[in-house]
């Protein structure tokens, strides 16, 4: 099969024609676009081709993702089950989805959809765009606008926040903004998207910070702020909060 490079043209209905069963996955310790572009891609196919049963392979996501439809049916370990076609979304090698490769590899059909520069094109076919935001971005263009439910765009909405670090980073563009006005048309809460899953913090995770802040320096004239927590000082009890945080400045 043909391996089709920044293919902005995919469409994600024709690769799935036939098909009956689809696996999902996307990399180690899932970050907001590879959680987002996953159950995106997952709540896109259960809304709009009910014939297909759709599985996602993914190490737990953080809690902050809670709100998202379908985040209690991912599966955290590998099976045995043979896919008609395989979705591997927000990778860039095969060694990002290591705990899921023989899903991969026991598929029939290996469909990757990434933003990575360093992506070389290891699927049967592949949509990769170095431009593009998000992989939530690419896997919007391979979607019918007007068949995007809610809970999907939810999804695609997530990922391009946090891989835009809310449309501060440099990778945002007139379509990203353009995107996710789309998404936010379909009603979703994009406040609520950005305050608890972005910014909102748990108890211990601010405990962390406090405990880094009283610690830190300063250098470069004070552009620059550097400290280290102990995790054997502290006895873990603040370090089971530090587990899945995010931090930004």
């Amino acid at each position: 099969m043909k391996n089709r490079q920044e293919d902005s043209h995919m469409n994600i209905a024709e690769e799935l024609a036939g098909a009956k069963t689809v696996g999902i996955t996307g990399h180690v310790r899932p970050d907001g676009d590879c959680v987002g572009s996953c159950m995106g891609l997952y709540n896109y196919i259960i809304d709009n081709m009910p014939g297909i049963q759709v599985d996602v392979y993914l190490e737990k996501p953080g809690d902050e993702f809670g709100y998202i439809n379908g985040i209690d049916e991912i599966k955290h370990e590998a099976d045995d089950k043979a896919h008609d076609v395989f979705f591997v979304l927000d990778c860039s090698d095969v060694e990002r989805f290591k705990p899921f490769v023989k899903c991969y590899n026991n598929s029939v059909k290996k469909i990757c959809l990434d933003h990575h520069v360093s992506n070389g094109g290891f699927a049967d076919a592949s949509v990769i765009m170095p431009d593009a935001s998000s992989t939530c971005e690419v896997l919007y263009g391979t979607l019918d606008d007007s068949l995007i439910s809610k809970n999907t765009a939810e999804c695609i909405y997530t990922g391009i926040i946090h891989d835009t670090g809310v449309f501060k980073y440099s990778c945002t563009s007139a379509d990203t903004m353009t995107i996710a006005g789309r998404m936010m048309e379909k009603g979703i809460a994009y406040s609520d998207i950005i305050d608890n899953s972005f910014y909102k913090k748990t108890y211990n995770q601010n405990q962390i910070l406090g405990r880094a802040l009283l610690e830190s320096v300063l250098f470069y004239d004070g552009k620059c702020i550097f400290s280290a927590v102990n995790r054997k000082k502290n006895h873990g009890f603040l370090w089971r909060g530090w587990q899945g945080a995010r931090w930004h400045y």
